[in-house]
């Protein structure tokens, strides 16, 4: 037997209480009362509250008046009421009028009554019918119980959730990307066609997700939004966290569209709530587990310490990893690896290998990241006609360096991409691209957040095919000049002269990289011509000096 508004209005201790609005939801159940003292307390009221105030938030914040009884409406509280006497000598008119659109009780409690009397009263006719609902709660939580120990995965607590109460439902994991949903049959409002069913997509777009609190994770109950369908209509969602520890797993979405939900059906909620909780703490265990011995793999796919190409291959296929496709390996770092930045840049891992995976999605790659050491080594899968594609490629890292740096603070992200590779099994050779472009990059100072391998051929000719002293001998017989006044008069002479074939020969170019005035490098232009004995318009002389400044990059890495 529930305890009704009506039942509520006839409690003889409270004389003279009346029902000012919403005739019609004299039959609504009151489950528990709750008191509004602050406007930002509406997400923490339940269906089947009856709501209590004073009337001091109401005449202290007018406009409150227009969107509390709407809110409490929508969320299914049993009714409001409200003290007179004191702040209020007669309720509102356009609350009033708002309740009786709405058939949502409101009702006046006189002066000489206090808001704990009320509370007492209908504490002590919901004791009264705690053994009922006590029957009710424990038959539930065998049946979600059973569920649990019966079958894994969400789907199964998911249609016990379902049949429970009567209600469509989504599962979530904690960035709202779709986990499994189950609809039913009646439902007057599909979920395929106003929600994206699609796995592993958020089923609501980001505008609704602004609207939910940012404290959500520290709920332990379902807020209440309201979600539009066709018709100007609205379907009630309710959203309660998968929650341990103050830590989010996911989010369970209650689509009320079949039938208003009730207190056992919230009961029901909880226990699948906590069931999940644990469910997704074992499937993220499982997952870390084959996460490790995949980063293993990886890891020794890159340090080239597989046996053989078709053990490679069968490794590959027991990670579901695409083997007899080019492949190219992608490095992730922070610019200037000091002791504060790399701890902050090591402690983001999670959020850059995110960052990175939806930069390539944007652009229809596929990557596995992989932590290396004070790095991240991401491997991008590649088609025959994607390997060469350069210019794809650099707009995709552009695009993951950019969500990268936005993801982790005061952080300066530098990519670089080795050469592509024929297969999974040479990755290694791409790895160790990459690192002599990173060397390449630190050493020439290279400001480009993005560094292609490709691009860097000669460096590669020289560092990898003459040795050092040789090197030396050439760097001196061509720039020595320059580097010897450098040091000796502390100017910026080879400096200059890179910049300047950095920037094509533009000499405005070059000043402005510089910072310096254009008159002021051309002068420099012209002491460098003197210490050089040319005039730089010979090609070969050119080209001489290019690789003498690409020489001495290579000596300083």
């Amino acid at each position: 037997m529930e305890f009704t508004v009506a039942d509520f209005l006839s409690v003889s201790e409270l004389d003279g209480i009346r029902l000012v609005a919403g005739h019609q939801g004299l039959d609504r159940a009151i489950t528990r009362t709750n008191i509004i003292d602050n406007p930002d307390s509406l997400d923490w009221f339940m269906p089947g509250e009856l709501v209590l105030s004073s009337g001091y938030l109401f005449q202290q914040q007018p406009h409150l008046q227009a969107e509390i009884i709407p809110a409490l409406a929508n969320i299914g509280c049993a009714g409001l009421c409200i003290k007179t006497g004191r702040y209020f000598q007669t309720l509102p008119t356009s609350m009033v009028q708002q309740a009786q659109d709405l058939d949502f009780p409101l009702i006046e409690l006189p002066f000489g009554h206090s808001l704990s009397t009320a509370m007492d009263a209908v504490n002590r006719q919901l004791t009264a019918q705690g053994e009922h609902r006590l029957e009710k709660t424990l038959a539930i939580h065998r049946e979600v119980m059973q569920t649990a120990l019966t079958s894994t995965g969400l789907h199964n607590l998911t249609e016990t959730l379902v049949r429970l109460i009567g209600n469509p439902v989504m599962v979530t994991d904690s960035s709202w990307n779709l986990l499994c949903h189950q609809d039913r049959g009646d439902n007057p409002y599909p979920l395929s066609d106003f929600v994206n069913t699609t796995p592993r997509r958020p089923p609501f777009s980001e505008e609704f997700l602004q609207t939910l609190p940012n404290s959500l994770r520290h709920y332990k109950k379902a807020v209440t939004r309201s979600y539009p369908v066709s018709g100007g209509a609205n379907v009630r969602c309710r959203i309660r966290p998968i929650a341990a520890h103050d830590y989010i797993y996911g989010y369970i979405i209650v689509w009320e569209s079949v039938r208003p939900m009730t207190e056992l059906d919230f009961v029901a909620v909880e226990q699948v709530a906590v069931v999940a909780a644990l469910e997704r703490i074992r499937a993220k265990e499982v997952e870390q587990s084959k996460l490790r011995v995949r980063k293993d793999f990886l890891s020794d796919l890159l340090a080239d310490n597989i046996g053989s190409v078709n053990a490679a291959r069968s490794l590959a296929k027991l990670h579901g990893l695409p083997f007899d496709c080019p492949y190219r390996c992608l490095i992730l770092r922070e610019k200037q690896m000091s002791g504060t930045n790399q701890e902050n840049f090591l402690s983001h891992l999670d959020a850059l290998s995110a960052a990175v995976t939806q930069g390539a999605r944007e652009f229809g790659l596929h990557v596995v990241t992989v932590p290396q050491g004070i790095q991240l080594a991401v491997l991008i899968q590649l088609d025959n006609l994607a390997a060469e594609d350069t210019q794809t490629l650099r707009a995709a890292l552009a695009r993951m360096v950019t969500l990268s740096e936005s993801s982790i603070s005061d952080c300066s992200i530098l990519a670089v991409l080795g050469k592509s590779v024929h297969h999974l099994g040479q990755i290694s050779r791409s790895f160790r691209d990459t690192q002599s472009g990173i060397q390449m990059a630190l050493a020439a100072g290279m400001e480009d957040p993005v560094i292609i391998t490709d691009d860097f051929a000669v460096y590669q000719l020289l560092s990898e095919n003459i040795d050092r002293d040789a090197l030396r001998r050439f760097c001196q017989s061509s720039i020595g000049p320059l580097l010897s006044h450098d040091q000796k008069h502390g100017t910026q002479f080879t400096q200059t002269l890179d910049c300047y074939f950095a920037h094509n020969g533009s000499i405005t170019d070059a000043a402005k990289h510089m910072y310096i005035h254009r008159n002021t490098y051309i002068y420099r232009l012209e002491k460098i011509k003197a210490l050089l004995g040319t005039d730089l318009r010979n090609p070969r002389k050119l080209l001489e000096l290019q690789l003498g400044l690409m020489a001495d990059h290579i000596l300083k890495a």
